[in-house]
């Protein structure tokens, strides 16, 4: 079994990723490191976890005895998990904090966008730095483009995100670190991304929305997207839209387009909030560096399907 332990494990994030360990099927929860709660259950700040078998937050956390870490926060242990990582050769660490990009250059992390970046996450990387949540759909949508180099000028970008975290993100982040990873795909990108955020009431869903100049037709654009995607598990295209009930709760990103008009191409992907950019990347990462199936643990349907009860569309026993 894989040893886990995460630090800053009382964060919201930390929630989601232990609902998804909690069913993985080769993973073992050891260390929850997170001194303002230790001691205390891990029901004491997540929902959900009455009477299940998880060990209570601590002060303390031994790496020796871990096989992969997860960094939540940007706390002087996680530092400090960063700065002496050589002293641990065996220790996988996946960084989720709020320093991640900035961590990715000083200690030589790979970007755990698994789509863009599987081969190096497969080949040996110890260290990973997990996307945001906007360049995670962001780039799922443009990385095909990147790769046939068809990206040609500055991308607008228009993200539909939860009210509840809107405000906690950094566009002019979120704008640079696409354009570096765009730019690392397609060395001849130059262009800048500018992001701007439209808060939604919806509870997990992000939408992100942006036109570029493209010749190409619909049919010819799905099949740049199949040549990149075919061996992947995740990413869809759907060429009508996307409800959002299709992604929530699951690690699917699903990529529609359509031509507004001749020479232009509009690309929307559609996403959950907390899984992509958040714990289904982690999760993701993790898969890869210890070698297994791809899907393992990610397996999920939506954590919640409520029924209009107006919508007719659908007979009664569909939702038995």
């Amino acid at each position: 079994m894989i040893k886990v332990g995460i630090i800053g494990a009382e964060k919201d994030d930390a929630g989601e990723l232990l609902r998804i360990l909690l069913n993985h099927p080769e993973t073992e929860i050891t260390s929850l490191y997170s001194p303002s709660y230790a001691g205390r259950r891990v029901s004491a700040c997540h929902h959900g976890f009455l009477g299940e078998d998880i060990v209570n937050f601590s002060d303390r956390i031994d790496l020796s005895r871990l096989d992969v870490v997860f960094l939540m926060d940007d706390s002087e242990m996680s530092r400090e998990v960063l700065t002496h990582s050589e002293e641990y050769p065996n220790l996988r660490i996946i960084d989720l904090s709020p320093s991640r990009m900035e961590n990715l250059d000083a200690f030589g992390m790979e970007y755990g966008l698994s789509e863009a970046n599987r081969k190096p996450l497969v080949r040996g990387a110890r260290i990973a730095a997990v996307p945001s949540s906007v360049a995670a759909l962001t780039l799922l949508a443009l990385h095909p483009l990147a790769i046939h180099l068809m990206l040609s000028s500055d991308i607008e970008i228009i993200a539909g995100v939860p009210a509840r975290i809107a405000k906690s993100i950094d566009t002019d982040k979120a704008g640079k670190e696409i354009a570096r990873m765009l730019s690392k795909t397609q060395t001849s990108f130059a262009g800048k991304v500018n992001v701007r955020i439209v808060p939604t009431d919806l509870d997990r869903t992000i939408r992100v929305r942006t036109t570029i100049k493209c010749p190409l037709s619909i049919a010819e654009v799905d099949k740049v997207f199949e040549s990149v995607y075919d061996d992947h598990n995740f990413v869809f295209t759907n060429l009508s839209g996307t409800d959002s009930v299709e992604v929530e709760g699951t690690h699917k990103c699903v990529v529609s387009f359509g031509k507004p008009s001749a020479g232009l191409l509009e690309l929307e992907s559609v996403g959950d909030v907390h899984m992509r950019g958040g714990a289904g990347d982690a999760v993701h990462v993790l898969n890869l560096f210890f070698a297994l199936d791809e899907k393992v643990g990610l397996r999920l349907k939506p954590s919640k399907f409520l029924r209009d009860e107006n919508d007719t569309s659908l007979p009664a026993s569909w939702f038995a």
